[in-house]
């Protein structure tokens, strides 16, 4: 059976985030939270986006549904047989709006042996309930994306040929919402060293959370101080983790109508969350860096990190795009259309 690129649909079905990009040019992402909506769209769900699943089941996605007490994703493999992963699955699928989809998403390295097999049957079985019939279903490890993600630049900020990784061994980190996954490519091949574990960016929106409830003891960690917090600085009682990413994605806290830069007063704090997983997964997969060609960095954990962090750990030239935290759902997009559509097209070209 032939496909087609207007057939992709690669979904990146992280804990903090959903993306995706389809073949028919539609892309998008949106806060991997939801809920149960129980009201009426005249009443509570007035300016609210309802998604219903055909069995009728009422549901608020993304930001629409902080109200109604979303928390936090499990970052464990429990996640992946959930009713959130569903939900969210099935409505990039209605976004895309793809009937016979060639679906390719991912899971963690720590989940992959054990949940792949039925994880793909899980996104089948959900998508034809919908009325979606799968033209295909693939699963990859989830640090496969950034390898193939055509945006990656290197340390001058220009965009790195597709050829480069080619040949000779290069490595690849990605730190996401719950979990960080690590492997490497060989001479353009896939390899069988490999790590991964749940610890990711909500860890450290956890630890920002608690120490700017303690304003005296973070500025106690700050060198400078045009970078400490204002002695008058408190929290108010509406603030959380997810405030903690919102203030990170946009790089300040405001207060009291300025703007403290975030990344200076969290510098101690990212320091440490560097600390807490880098040296942990080069020595796993590694053991020192020294000898790669080169390291692609993912997630968004990595621009959290920075690159000055990175370098204390990380010998060798570092890969990252402008935005590390679609290079999973950028990568899964190219590895579709170059290495299946493509593939297949040449295979079917060779038999006739």
């Amino acid at each position: 059976m032939s496909y087609k690129q207007e057939q992709i649909v690669a979904i990146d079905l992280g804990n903090g985030t959903t993306s995706y990009i389809a073949g028919n040019g539609r892309h998008g992402s949106y806060s991997s939270l939801v809920a149960t909506f129980n009201g009426a769209k005249g009443a509570e769900g007035f300016n609210r986006d309802i998604f219903k699943l055909k069995n009728g089941q009422q549901y608020l996605v993304g930001e629409d549904c902080r109200e109604e007490g979303a928390g936090s994703r499990s970052t464990d493999s429990s996640f992946y047989k959930s009713n959130e992963i569903r939900v969210l699955f099935i409505k990039a699928l209605r976004d895309v709006g793809i009937k016979n989809p060639l679906i390719v998403t991912g899971l963690p390295t720590e989940f992959y042996a054990s949940h792949k097999a039925e994880f793909e049957k899980s996104l089948r079985a959900w998508a034809t309930e919908e009325g979606f019939q799968p033209a295909a279903v693939v699963v990859l490890f989830q640090y496969a994306g950034p390898l193939f993600d055509p945006e990656l630049l290197d340390e001058e900020g220009k965009q790195i040929p597709p050829a480069l990784i080619a040949k000779g061994k290069f490595g690849v980190i990605d730190i996401g919402h719950g979990t960080t996954d690590a492997g490497q490519i060989v001479d353009g091949k896939g390899s069988t060293h490999r790590y991964g574990f749940s610890k990711g960016v909500s860890d450290f929106h956890k630890e920002l959370l608690a120490q700017l409830a303690n304003p005296e003891q973070l500025n106690s960690q700050i060198g400078k101080k045009a970078n400490k917090l204002p002695a008058e600085f408190k929290l108010d009682r509406q603030t959380n983790e997810h405030t903690m990413d919102a203030w990170m994605r946009q790089g300040y806290i405001p207060f009291r109508g300025e703007r403290l830069d975030i990344y200076e007063i969290s510098k101690p704090l990212r320091v440490k969350f560097a600390e807490q997983i880098l040296p942990m997964v080069i020595n796993n997969v590694w053991g020192t860096t020294d000898l790669l060609e080169g390291m692609i960095v993912a997630g968004g954990g990595m621009k959290i990190i920075g690159k000055d962090i990175l370098k204390q750990h990380i010998h060798t030239k570092i890969y990252m795009a402008d935005d590390p935290s679609l290079s999973i759902v950028r990568g899964f997009y190219r590895y579709a259309k170059t290495q299946i559509v493509a593939a297949k097209q040449s295979q079917e070209a060779v038999k006739s």
